[in-house]
């Protein structure tokens, strides 16, 4: 089986006063199943109490994995459709899943900013973001 070329998984999400931080947690772990999960307090720009969760995945059988789970659930179909505005210029693929339905174990791509921040560190040479965008487009296309 080919590895794919993919540095890292970055996936985040903030835990608002209004939230049970379990809940939060249950969602970013359906999300992203791999990796352990930090935890960092921080204070909103009203001075209201947030959380950011984050899961850092960067094992190769750890990466698949997840990446498994995102094909299964369709979601490289949904980022291709914009993926130029997607890749940014550190190689980063980046997509937005929906937190709510990750908490009821369903993968969808976010509408809202109430989301679930995913960042993919891609591995191509040259790193510019012409060939990013290529091995992005073969990593979401299955050509891997």
């Amino acid at each position: 089986m080919a590895s794919l070329p993919i540095r890292r998984i970055e996936a985040r999400t903030f835990c608002h006063a209004t939230e049970e931080e379990d809940r939060v947690a249950t969602a970013l772990g359906f999300a992203c199943p791999e990796g352990e999960t930090s935890r960092e307090l921080l204070e909103g720009h009203f001075g209201n109490p947030l959380v950011r969760l984050t899961r850092r995945v960067e094992k190769a059988p750890a990466i698949r994995a997840v990446w498994e789970r995102w094909t299964a659930a369709g979601l490289p179909a949904a980022i291709a459709k914009d993926l130029d505005a997607r890749v940014d210029d550190h190689g980063f693929l980046n997509f937005r899943l929906d937190k709510q339905t990750a908490y009821r174990e369903t993968l969808a791509v976010a509408s809202d900013s109430d989301a679930i921040d995913v960042r993919v560190k891609l591995i191509a040479y040259p790193a510019k973001p012409e060939q990013t965008r290529r091995v992005a487009r073969s990593v979401l296309q299955g050509a891997t």
